[in-house]
Formats: C-alpha cells, sequence, structure tokens
C-alpha cells in the first residue's frame, strides 16, 4: 500500500510544530487566509462532530465468502492544498489486508468520490479504481471500478464508534498590511473522542490518542487536554514565524517584494486516522504534516494499535517476540516488492534505498496481519510517498506474542 497524493512529503521523525489561540491582529489574519477559522473552545458535556468532520464504519457483502468494512472519515480541509471536505478512509475483505482510499464531496455534498491509493489495483493504463457513491439515507450507493456496489453504515463487531474534533487557526505573518494575497501561517487538529465501549477502556483509548497527537510514544506521559494540545501546538509553530517571514522577505530583491511569494505561507496540521476498527481491535495513525518554506511540505504517520477490550496499547514489543526481527527482515523483502509491484527477483535497491529491509517499529495490527509503515525518504524517495508493507499473519504467527486480540492461538 501506498499513500501517493502529491501535497504530502516525508517526515522520518516526528516535527511537531503549532500556535496560539488567540491574537490581537487575527481579523489582518483571517482577512488574508482562504479557509473559515475555528476558534478551540471547552468540550462539550457531551461532544458532538465538528462541522465538515465525521468517523462512520460502511459494509457490503460481495458473495458468501466475501464482504467489504469500510472505515471513512472526513474533515473540513486539508493543509498543504486547502482541498476542502477531505476524505480519508482504510477498506478491507474478509481476509483483513487493508487498503487506502482517498478523496473528497464534489460540489454535492451527498456525492462521494474515492481514488484507492495501492500500486497493486493499478490497471494497464497506471490508473486507480474510483469509488463513485451517492449517499441513500445510511447507505453510500454508487460503482466501484464501474463495478456496482451498495455500502451500509454499521459499527462492526467489537468496533468503537467516535466523534470528531476539528480545530483551525492562523496568523497574519504581517498584521500591518492585510491586503489580498499577505502570508499567513495556519495550523489544525483532527482528534477523535470515544463515544462507546466500556468505560475504563474508554478511557485509555482517549488517553493513548490525545498522546499520539501530541507526538508522545510512553503510556506514562501525561495525558494532555484537546484545547491544551492545540494551544501549544499553535504556540511552538508560531513562536519564530513572523520573524523567519520578515527574514526571508527582506532577502528577496526589492522588485520581488511587492507580491508575496506562495513561500511564506506556514502550515501545519495533526490528523487522527482509523486505520481499523473491529473484533476489539483498534489501530489509529497520527499522520503530522507541515510546511515551512522549500519546494513541499512534510509528512509522516506514527501508527499504534489497541486492545479495545482493555485499552491496553500495542506498540512492536507488545506485538512480537523479541528474536522476530531476522524473519522479518525475509518478510519484508518479500512483501515490498508485492507491495510496489515489483518482480520476486528484482534487486531491492534498484527500487528503494536500501538492499535489506529494515524492521520498522512503526507498525499496527488487522485482523489478518500487520502492516509496517516507512515514512518518506526512510527506504524511497519522496516521489514514492509513505510505503506501507502489510504481511499476513500466516507468515507472523510463530513470531507473535501470545494474548493480543487477533493472530494468535491465545487471542
Amino acid at each position: 500500500m501506498l499513500r501517493r497524493l502529491p501535497f504530502r512529503a516525508g517526515l522520518s521523525a516526528l516535527t511537531v510544530l503549532a500556535a496560539c489561540q488567540s491574537h490581537p491582529d487575527k481579523k489582518a489574519a483571517m482577512a488574508t487566509e482562504p479557509a473559515a477559522v475555528s476558534k478551540p473552545a471547552a468540550a462539550p458535556a457531551q461532544p458532538s462532530d465538528s462541522a465538515g468532520a465525521w468517523y462512520r464504519t460502511y459494509r457490503a457483502a460481495l458473495g458468501p465468502n466475501d464482504s467489504i468494512t469500510l472505515h471513512l472519515q472526513s474533515w473540513p480541509q486539508i493543509l498543504g492544498d486547502h482541498t476542502r471536505g477531505h476524505l480519508f478512509g482504510t477498506y478491507s475483505h474478509a481476509a483483513g489486508e487493508p487498503l487506502v482510499v482517498e478523496g473528497n464531496t464534489v460540489a454535492d455534498p451527498d456525492s462521494v468520490v474515492l481514488l484507492d491509493q495501492s500500486i497493486t489495483l493499478l490497471n494497464e493504463g497506471g490508473e486507480s479504481p474510483v469509488w463513485r457513491l451517492k449517499r441513500q439515507g445510511q447507505e453510500l450507493v454508487g460503482t466501484w471500478n464501474s463495478q456496482p456496489v451498495r455500502l451500509r453504515e454499521a459499527v462492526p463487531a467489537g468496533g468503537l464508534t467516535f466523534v470528531s474534533r476539528y480545530l483551525l487557526d492562523s496568523l497574519a505573518a504581517f498584521p500591518k498590511s492585510p491586503q489580498p494575497g499577505a502570508p499567513y501561517a495556519r495550523w489544525s487538529l483532527l482528534a477523535l473522542e470515544p463515544g462507546s465501549g466500556p468505560a475504563a477502556p474508554r478511557r485509555l483509548v482517549a488517553a493513548t490518542i490525545l498522546r499520539a497527537l501530541h507526538g508522545d510514544s510512553l503510556d506514562t506521559r501525561p495525558v494532555p487536554t484537546l484545547a491544551a494540545l492545540f494551544q501549544e501546538q499553535g504556540q511552538l509553530f508560531t513562536k519564530d514565524y513572523r520573524r523567519t517571514a520578515n527574514d526571508a522577505l527582506q532577502q528577496l530583491p526589492a522588485s520581488e517584494r511587492k507580491s508575496f511569494p506562495p513561500f511564506l505561507n506556514y502550515e501545519e496540521q495533526r490528523i487522527t486516522e482509523i486505520l481499523w476498527n473491529q473484533g476489539g481491535l483498534l489501530s489509529i495513525g497520527s499522520q503530522f504534516y507541515a510546511y515551512t518554506g522549500g519546494a513541499h511540505g512534510n509528512y509522516g504517520t506514527q501508527v499504534l494499535s489497541l486492545d479495545t477490550r482493555t485499552g491496553r496499547t500495542l506498540r512492536y514489543a507488545d506485538i512480537f517476540r523479541p528474536d522476530a526481527k531476522a524473519p522479518l527482515q525475509n518478510l519484508l523483502g518479500r512483501y515490498v516488492r508485492r507491495t510496489l509491484g515489483q518482480e520476486p527477483t528484482t534487486p531491492m535497491d534498484e527500487f528503494l534505498f536500501v538492499k535489506q529491509m529494515p524492521v520498522t517499529h512503526n507498525v499496527y495490527l488487522t485482523s489478518g496481519g500487520a502492516v509496517f509503515v516507512y515514512a518518506p525518504y526512510e527506504i524511497a524517495s519522496y516521489a514514492q510517498g509513505e510505503v506501507q508493507v502489510f504481511v499476513p499473519f500466516r507468515d507472523l504467527q510463530p513470531l507473535l506474542r501470545t494474548g493480543l486480540p487477533v493472530g494468535s492461538p491465545a487471542s
């Protein structure tokens, strides 16, 4: 699987930037940036989805032995290309291999257009399958790759429901120059709050999501509130923004200062993505995107799984035995070729930066296997995007720890 959208670029380590919630010159900032600004507020007693943000699951039967489960999310826009009504999702057949789709809601808000991101699904012309769907009550009805499909909204057994919280703020680079085209910084945050399940595991899941958005890899770290997390994001991101923007502008020839260059528009976004959510297993990704000048932005996704029966976090060391590294290298070498559409005998360094696959600890589980996630530049070029390698449980079985919610006899 490969994240191939052109507005994203790679972070092999988290770049956590951020920003203030309010500014004395907010009117200037709002006048120059194209998106509506949503101020963070105290969470209501019963949280509801932010406008334009939601998470839903859909299922469709494909015959007596197969089905599709689609985990679909929406948020008002994705920074980096100003896309409105952005959609992200993963879907899987009964075998449990996740496939990524991304898209948008077009002019008609009841219409959904999704594009498959997997290279393995490209046709002979190099085109990806397209989902063209229409909302009809609790169903999405239309076509996938020109084949009829009908998806019904439903919560899979052992899955959680979530409330989506989306926050966006901005800051003008030159508050005394509010003319059209003046540069600005903006930052956004999409968090998820569990809406179902036993209270104790639900609290642990909520805490893990907030820690992940903060960039924490330890479950012992204090849990930030959503408001505090967004405030810190703003403070860090805009701390030196105005000085940096002014210095960059002054370095340009006087003739080029009349119109502000686009590289002065800085952006930072943190997003919680649902990758798997059924059968007592929840897998999430925390994606971090930042643009601070240059040819393109940087991004990376940190992933993890949770046992929703207990709220226990499942990272690499919780999933795999200590002696799993060498066998995993061989398995990843085999399956990365499948992921990237390469022949089994093709030398790896002809299509990657490496001769042998490193075993990343950035891994999550599905009901059918494990997905190893490599940020752009980690093993491949920026143009190749984020590489996600699925390895099925039939090959992983001897390498797994016991007690997992999936994949092992003791689960």
